[in-house]
């Protein structure tokens, strides 16, 4: 098994020096583990918003083309 290439960084926040398991983006911060916990904690979510289905809304959206209009019963007795 390999192990991972680190990479030596300085941390954005405090400026220690640190080790990362991915090769840092020119622009972007780059966190020390103390740091990275703080900015964690500190994200917030959305919140998640149940799914819900209607079928009624979901034929209204497709539009007429789409439903099934009744069909008179073919005759199995040909009519000239």
């Amino acid at each position: 098994m390999s192990q991972k290439r680190m990479f030596e960084v300085k941390c954005t926040e405090c400026q220690k020096n640190t080790t990362v398991p991915f090769e840092p983006t020119k622009g972007k911060p780059v966190y020390c583990k103390t740091c990275f916990s703080k900015h964690r904690t500190q994200r917030t979510r959305r919140p998640i918003e149940p799914i819900t289905f209607d079928m009624k809304n979901a034929w209204a959206t497709r539009g007429e083309k789409l439903r099934k209009t009744p069909k008179e019963p073919k005759s199995i007795f040909k009519t000239n």
